[in-house]
């Protein structure tokens, strides 16, 4: 029976339903438990074996109970009179959910190529060719694979992702805000006359995976003409999404991976 209870358990995770609804679901698996419980006990009674027979009843008192509570509260939409447990209960479920709220979220990556001042950075904007773009998708994964970055959603339940597409009208991306590869660095390919960016778990790893076209409004190829250029920061966006689908649920879509990149310059006339 337990077994059969996990499984439900674990089948109902599957699917992003009403909290509410998802209780009742419970309540009415648990209801079927319990008759399950009464069944035995009855059997075990009859066959005079009394100890098993009387720790059954006791399990049986003690499932009905909280059935009855959780039929009152979630189908008829109030609390009963014999609910003597939650006054005690609450109180503990409030301080744990608070410590969880207060608790800050861990940083998975801290990586950093030193320290800027804003007025020294500017966006620049990032391409990738199809080669550059496999490439990128790839040592995502690989970093997301080996726990170097995460992609839960920043926590957010499916409801909050719906509220989140209405409000902005954007996708929501799997990759949490603000995840910085563990290595990242900027290189002119003289070949190319591109310059590239790589990104890796470290120096001797590395992968190139696109390049930039315009720091901040000027196009790449003046201004690494006019400054030295320095990648400050790098952030990855992108990839998997979520979109809401019916009934409040949401869906998950496929998508490729982007960097959002910062780039430092000095004028070259400036000494360093």
């Amino acid at each position: 029976m337990f077994s059969f209870l996990d499984l439900i358990n674990h089948s109902l995770g599957y699917f992003n339903i009403n909290t509410r609804l998802k209780n009742r679901i419970y309540t009415i698996v648990a209801l079927l438990g319990d008759g399950y419980l009464i069944y035995v006990t009855a059997r075990l009674l009859a066959n005079h074996v009394w100890l098993r027979g009387f720790l059954y009843c006791l399990a049986v008192i003690f499932v009905t109970y909280f059935v009855y509570l959780n039929f009152v509260y979630f189908f008829l939409g109030h609390t009963s009179k014999f609910d003597f447990l939650s006054p005690y209960i609450r109180p503990l479920v409030a301080e744990e959910e608070e410590k969880r709220k207060e608790r800050p979220r861990q940083q998975v990556n801290t990586a950093s190529n030193g320290i800027y001042h804003n007025s020294e950075t500017i966006p620049a904007e990032f391409e990738a060719d199809s080669l550059e773009q496999r490439n990128l998708n790839k040592m995502v994964q690989r970093l997301l694979d080996a726990g170097l970055i995460s992609a839960n959603f920043n926590g957010m339940t499916g409801k909050e992702i719906v509220n989140r597409y209405q409000e902005t009208g954007r996708p929501v991306d799997a990759i949490d805000d603000n995840q910085v590869p563990p290595y990242f660095e900027l290189i002119h390919n003289r070949r190319t006359h591109r310059m590239e960016i790589a990104i890796g778990v470290n120096q001797m790893e590395r992968m190139a995976v696109g390049h930039i076209t315009k720091v901040g409004l000027t196009d790449i190829k003046t201004a690494h003409d006019k400054y030295r250029l320095y990648l400050a920061n790098v952030t990855i966006v992108g990839g998997p999404h979520k979109i809401p689908g019916r009934h409040g649920s949401t869906i998950m879509m496929d998508g490729d991976y982007r960097l959002v990149p910062q780039v430092a310059y000095r004028h070259r006339q400036q000494e360093l």
